[in-house]
């Protein structure tokens, strides 16, 4: 018996259907839902989320976020999804180079301690897509 997978972003839904399991990149590690699972609500970290139907799995990068777990829902809340055939790679290898090239000239002084996180998170961001996108072939 299949359980309800909702993504949702500020942008809206990003996926929805019934799925057999799922494994979500919690804060304390990966974990996985079937049909009937306790109910509870974990805090999740940037990273890959695996939809998994019949013998196959799709893919999805994910921000951090939350996600809200019953019996027969797992609904995520998170600030960014993309699912693995909607990357666009050469965009993500593009960012990825270029947050690099920008960090490393970066002087390292406290003035520049907000840009080098954004640029941390540019990276994390791209690393996820790219991984991500390596799985939908």
């Amino acid at each position: 018996m299949p359980i309800e997978l909702i993504i949702v972003t500020p942008e809206g839904e990003s996926f929805s259907g019934s799925v057999d399991q799922v494994v979500l990149p919690g804060s304390e590690g990966d974990f996985g839902v079937l049909e009937q699972h306790e109910r509870f609500l974990a805090p999740l970290r940037h990273g890959a989320i695996e939809i998994k139907t019949g013998q196959s799995s799709d893919w999805a990068a994910v921000s951090s976020g939350f996600a809200d777990v019953s019996a027969e829902r797992v609904t995520v809340l998170a600030d960014y999804c993309a699912l693995a055939h909607d990357i666009d790679v050469a965009m993500a290898k593009e960012e990825q180079r270029e947050a690099e090239a920008e960090l490393a000239a970066l002087p390292e002084t406290n003035e520049h301690e907000a840009r080098r996180a954004q640029l941390q998170d540019v990276l994390l961001h791209a690393s996820i897509q790219l991984h991500v996108a390596e799985k939908r072939i």
